[in-house]
């Protein structure tokens, strides 16, 4: 297991609350993460029947099992379990003592927020960010590769061969299907599949869900369920337009991202490098990329992510904003492996419109693009798509 930046923002929180919650995606690697960093606590497995049979019947009688603590795996299944958790921890206080891990993050959370409301710390661990990869000497060379194959661990595992596509394939029949049929059960599954894919080829885009439920042949509220399903199981993300208008019309659809680009490969029938370099939507998949890695390391470090989108309705866009404090900085993603000096105009007329407004500091900002070469201007740096990490730590 390839080491994992989250685990000291995990190891901080320790000293402050009593449970930590580790949420993620399916295979992002949080049960090892867990067992590694609290190796010498009970591991109860919450997807045995056996283990979720005996706490339903009696939720106390369980926890007694564990006086000093454990790690608790899975608990989406037994939501009603950190009402009783709540309960011991108040007559038991003791920093670090439960770590709980989940794969669904809408009902989860909420689940954690009212239950253990002042107890928990909440960390979210996604796939391998291409940092991670780089620091353990593992990264793919290439960039199709690294779009390719996305970060799930077991496809970066030396100890065995894996095929992407063969792996993201099951792995979309058996851990998506029935994570979602779990916070929400199609009735059509071909028109779910179709929903899928239809996503996929969505992905960097704004979301029209009117589009989605036409391509699709369903109603808009069956889209809207399906998409809160995707989200909840850490398929997608949707990153809303800001609310700030910067004296401009904008338009409010948000942009739909996959949070783990071989998987969106492999809903595109995307199976090697040489077709993805000559895929029409390898730009959009890029940009997927680069979104997953900023958010990547925002939540390896257990920061907030404020991230934002832009566009005005008289053609002025701008593919993400990072809010730091009162400082917005803008970020052009474009796959080209050439810096062009038009790639930075869309930034520099953002931060021209940001200077009249007194809320907001807009001083500064990023292109992200598919070369190799860094370059620091005046106002926009660029920056190769394989140092987004260190381009983020000069900003914070």
């Amino acid at each position: 297991m390839l080491p994992r930046l989250v685990r000291h923002a995990v190891q901080r929180s320790c000293a402050g609350y009593p449970a930590i919650l580790l949420a993620g995606p399916r295979q992002s690697g949080k049960t090892t993460l867990a067992r590694q960093l609290f190796h010498d606590r009970p591991y109860v497995n919450l997807e045995n029947p056996i283990e979720r049979a005996d706490l339903r019947l009696d939720p106390l009688r369980f926890l007694d099992r564990f006086p000093e603590g454990a790690v608790l795996d899975e608990v989406q299944h037994v939501p009603e379990l950190l009402s009783f958790l709540q309960v011991r921890i108040d007559e038991r206080p003791r920093l670090g003592a439960w770590v709980l891990t989940g794969s669904q993050q809408i009902e989860l959370v909420a689940a954690s927020a009212q239950s253990l409301a002042g107890r928990v710390a909440m960390h979210e661990l996604l796939p391998f960010s291409h940092e991670e990869l780089l620091m353990a000497s593992a990264a793919p060379p290439t960039l199709e590769l690294a779009i390719m194959r996305g970060g799930y661990p077991p496809l970066h595992d030396t100890s065995r061969v894996l095929d992407p596509v063969d792996w993201l394939g099951n792995y979309l029949s058996t851990y998506v299907y029935r994570d979602v049929t779990a916070v929400h059960t199609p009735r059509d599954r071909a028109a779910f599949d179709r929903f899928l894919r239809l996503c996929a080829a969505r992905t960097g885009q704004l979301l029209v869900q009117s589009e989605l439920a036409r391509d699709c042949g369903v109603d808009q509220k069956t889209i809207a369920a399906w998409l809160t399903a995707l989200e909840a199981c850490f398929v997608i993300r949707t990153v809303r337009p800001y609310f700030r208008n910067f004296g401009k019309r904008l338009v409010k659809a948000p942009r739909l991202y996959f949070l783990d680009t071989g998987l969106a490969c492999r809903l595109l029938d995307i199976s090697n490098v040489q077709q993805l370099a000559m895929h029409p939507l390898r730009g959009a998949l890029f940009e997927t990329w680069c979104h997953a890695e900023v958010s990547k390391f925002f939540s390896n470090r257990g920061l907030p992510q404020s991230l934002w989108s832009w566009r005005s309705s008289d053609g002025i866009e701008i593919d993400l904003l990072l809010q730091y404090g009162h400082e917005l900085v803008p970020l052009e993603i474009k796959a080209n492996t050439t810096p062009r000096s038009s790639q930075r105009a869309n930034i520099e007329r953002l931060i021209a419109l940001g200077e009249r407004d007194d809320e907001v500091a807009l001083r500064r900002g990023l292109v992200l693009y598919g070369g190799d070469e860094a370059r620091v201007g005046s106002k926009v740096n660029y920056v190769p798509w394989h140092a987004i990490s260190t381009a983020l730590e000069t900003l914070s």
